[in-house]
């Protein structure tokens, strides 16, 4: 019997688009179509988030339990009677299939529960299953993991000959530079690369290149760099050669372009870019010189020697233009050889101490499933769940990485030829995570691809059911405008054909604010976020009703820590961070002063912090006091900060734990009170599960600490009433009836970079075929005549200000109701230089405006 093909079902849903409701409504369809109630067995919903994921299975059971009640309530009434028509089933065949199924899952929680994951989890069971004989941890921590292994590998390599002149080689390269080369940081560094799944497919090539491979490489590409340099000085020699034989002077030449061009090559300077347009012109219609230059004498001695000047340009032209896309290739790889060459014996001690603690990182599920796959494994594990599951729903999908997919895609693809079937929603706009592997280019593929496996059913999710029509007005004219910029047809694409439809008709306010007073910029965003807040309330909104979404959280704690001395109850993970408060910092501090008794400057910061919080008062010049106290032996130090007879000496302090210290500390100094005991109770909690886990020295601890400052916070409720503060990546799936964005003005091209893989030529790399980048902005201005290194390099600019315009759009689609933008005026290398041109094009653009507004302002109905 012919089986035909099933059908994916692929859906593009922009924000605002109900894509959960969707989801959730597809699933009770699958659910309710089978006549038997443990369907769900059998349907695995994968999300991105775990928060997702409760949300997904908290709207699907109370869906059921509604339609298994013979009254449904009137705010499921609509779905209720959508899935009955849907299946032609009358209203009691749904209620009582609804309350079998109920029966079935509360008789079965755990299986119905954990078919509803995120892919990680998802990942990780199948994973554990390959290491059934032998319990195997998962480690999420992979900073802490990291970190030990840095300090292994440290111990190692300094007692190794071998490795200290690698070493010292790379320090000296680094200080000559003015760097001031922190080996374990680096070493840190080159670990991190090692783990990313987005360095997987280069770093598992170049894992088994051992250090003396890499020696040998240097050397190799080290002298062919030498070779180029030598031969670009001397052909810069040679016109000055031929100058000084026809007694020419240099001034005689138009513009100098001539004379400088080869003064360049004959000092090194290779990246001069010298065979730009202009004198290319002059060289191809012969003129030398200018008409109006007076010197005949001069002109003749020119002519003379034309012939061999151009034949010495066109030869040097053809040697650059030969040689210098490798030669930038080679000067890049010699400047990230220290990173490259330790990778092998990084990647050694990372297996072995994995193996010795019998765990695997979080961060490297998907490359373990996918190495399983790719090595013919997958049979035994895949047939088991193939056979399991008959439905697929797949959320988020432009966050999911090219090895996720790869890993789920031949479970997707099993089912549809098995009369099964897939869902999978995702929408390009809003992939922010790139940086961690999702890949909205793999959507559009899928979209765009044909397969003989099955049917494509492509549905764009057109209607925005969050937002007031103004707010969906404003976004669908923004992003419209916005397009034009991209080079890219697959960028430009995404957003050109971006319209949403209204569903909330008639209301809706959009405010855009700029600001001309870049001096106190930052004094002027909260001055202004301030009074609108003051306003709101006067609207009637709640505090809870506002969120203000920020690209950083150092913007965050600024505003969050102005907010609450101006009185405002603020709900924010930023503010929260226990890093953030002084009293935390003193006893941080006094560890480094503890653990480096001639650090100096962590005692300068520690002075700072006591006196600025007036915990220590002092009469003089501050100055003049800490110049005072600051070289004194420890003990006399700590004297001096305490300024009283039961300060802290280091007797007190000899072998007492981490934890005893710090309360010690905290005790001396008085810091601990009413208003701060939460932060202090969590650092002090902190202290204890640290010591859990790297024990009771210093050092480790603080290494520890600098690894996880950064996620260490007090958990507040959501159901406080507060205002919101968080980053525009923690806001992603969540909406507000009132959305602030101030700084709307970050770089479309951030200063910090991110790094890079670029392919090169295996013959001219002992086999290796990519290599490494940290900075590659610097060089590629310079090349711009070599097509394979500017196509990377504009599809590298490419997806940054894609990832840049996806923030925007994440972070305008949050608002129900009204939103506000402030952004600095002026700024053209910033996301507020897109709205100007929407403003430009809307023929609403003045250089004297600050205000310009969508719609009415005031409380929608």
């Amino acid at each position: 019997m012919l089986v035909l093909p099933s059908t994916l079902k692929i859906y593009n849903a922009s924000a605002g688009s109900g894509k959960t409701t969707f989801l959730v409504i597809n699933y009770l369809y699958v659910l309710l179509k089978s006549p038997f109630p443990d369907e769900y067995k059998r349907v695995l919903a994968l999300t991105f988030t775990k928060k997702a994921s409760e949300e997904m299975k908290n709207r699907i059971l109370q869906c059921i339990k509604e339609f298994s009640n013979k009254k449904v309530k009137k705010e499921y009434c609509f779905l209720f009677d959508y899935i009955t028509k849907k299946l032609k089933l009358t209203k009691h065949q749904l209620y009582q299939r609804s309350e079998r199924i109920l029966f079935s899952i509360i008789h079965d929680f755990y299986s119905f529960s954990k078919n509803i994951s995120t892919i990680d989890k998802f990942t990780y069971n199948i994973i554990r299953s390959f290491f059934s004989e032998k319990k195997i941890d998962l480690e999420m921590n992979t900073d802490r993991f990291l970190l030990k292994i840095v300090e292994n590998i440290l111990y190692r390599l300094k007692n190794s000959e071998k490795w200290s002149n690698v070493l010292i080689q790379s320090s000296l390269e680094n200080l000559k530079k003015g760097k001031n080369w922190d080996l374990k940081k680096e070493l840190f560094k080159i670990a991190h690369v090692i783990v990313e799944e987005n360095n997987f497919f280069p770093i598992k090539k170049m894992k088994n290149y051992p250090l003396e491979h890499f020696l040998q490489l240097k050397n190799t590409v080290f002298k062919r760099t030498e070779k180029f340099e030598k031969k670009c000085k001397k052909i810069g020699k040679s016109f000055f050669q031929i100058l000084e034989r026809s007694s020419i002077q240099k001034h005689s030449f138009i513009h100098l372009d001539l004379p400088r061009l080869f003064q360049n090559l004959k000092n090194g300077n290779i990246f001069s870019n010298p065979f730009h347009k202009r004198i290319e012109g002059y060289i191809q219609k012969g003129i030398f010189y200018s008409k109006f230059f007076s010197d005949n004498n001069q002109k003749i001695l020119i002519e003379k020697n034309k012939k061999i000047i151009s034949l010495l340009y066109e030869k040097t032209k053809f040697i650059y233009k030969k040689n210098i896309s490798n030669y930038l290739l080679d000067k890049l790889f010699l400047k990230n050889i220290s990173i490259l060459s330790i990778i092998h014996e990084i990647e050694k001690e990372f297996h072995k101490m994995k193996n010795e603690e019998n765990i695997i990182l979080n961060t490297e599920l998907n490359k373990i499933l996918y190495e399983r796959i790719i090595e013919g494994s997958f049979p035994k594990i895949y047939e088991k769940i193939g056979v399991q599951y008959k439905h697929y729903f797949i959320d988020e999908f432009q966050d999911i990485s090219f090895l996720q997919w790869q890993n789920i895609k031949i479970l997707v693809e099993n089912a549809l030829s098995e009369n099964g079937s897939a869902m999978i929603v995702g929408d390009p706009k809003q992939s922010i995570y790139r940086w961690r592997g999702g890949d909205s280019k793999q959507f559009l593929n899928l979209i765009n691809s044909k397969s003989s496996n099955y049917k494509k059913d492509i549905k764009i999710i057109e209607k925005n059911f969050r937002s007031y029509e103004e707010i969906v007005k404003f976004n669908n004219s923004l992003y419209q405008s916005i397009s034009k910029i991209f080079h890219s047809t697959i960028y430009q694409n995404i957003y050109k054909n971006y319209k949403q439809k209204i569903y909330k008709k008639y209301g809706g306010y959009v405010e855009i604010n700029f600001i001309h007073d870049s001096k106190n910029y930052k004094e002027h965003i909260y001055s202004k976020i301030k009074n609108r807040i003051e306003k709101l309330l006067k609207q009637k909104y709640a505090l809870s009703d506002i969120a203000i979404l920020v690209r950083n959280n150092e913007e965050g704690y600024f505003l969050s820590e102005k907010l609450v001395e101006s009185g405002f109850v603020v709900n924010t993970s930023v503010s929260l961070l226990i890093k953030n408060h002084f009293e935390i910092q003193i006893i941080i501090n006094f560890f480094y002063i503890i653990s480096s008794p001639y650090c100096y400057q962590k005692r300068v910061l520690l002075i700072f912090l006591l006196l600025k919080n007036k915990i220590i008062r002092i009469k003089k010049d501050d100055h003049d006091f800490i110049v005072k106290i600051l070289f004194l032996p420890l003990d006399s130090f700590l004297k001096k900060i305490f300024l009283k007879e039961n300060s802290l000496t280091l007797k007190k302090l000899y072998n007492k734990s981490i934890y005893n210290i710090s309360e010690k500390i905290i005790e001396s100094f008085g810091l601990l009170n009413n208003q701060n005991s939460t932060y202090i109770y969590s650092f002090l909690d902190f202290i204890y599960r640290s010591m859990k886990k790297v024990g009771n020295s210093i050092p480790d601890f603080l290494d520890y600490w600098e690894t996880q400052k950064e996620k260490e916070s007090i958990v507040v409720s959501d159901h406080i009433n507060a205002i919101r503060i968080m980053t525009i990546h923690k806001s992603k799936g969540l909406q507000f009836p009132i959305v602030l964005i101030p700084f709307a003005d970050w770089n479309i091209f951030p200063k910090k970079k991110e790094k890079v893989w670029i392919d090169v030529n295996p013959h001219l790399y002992n086999g290796l075929n990519s290599i490494f980048l940290e900075k590659i902005e610097p060089y590629f201005k310079y090349i711009k005549h070599d097509n394979n290194i500017r196509n990377f390099y504009e599809d590298y600019l490419s997806n940054i200000k894609f990832d840049n315009i996806n923030l925007l759009y994440v972070a305008t689609t949050r608002s129900i109701e009204q939103l506000f933008l402030f952004s600095k005026f002026g700024n053209n290398k910033s996301v507020s230089s897109y709205i100007k041109n929407l403003l430009c094009e809307k023929k609403m653009w003045n250089e004297k405006k600050c205000k310009y507004l969508f719609g009415k302002e005031g409380k929608n109905s």
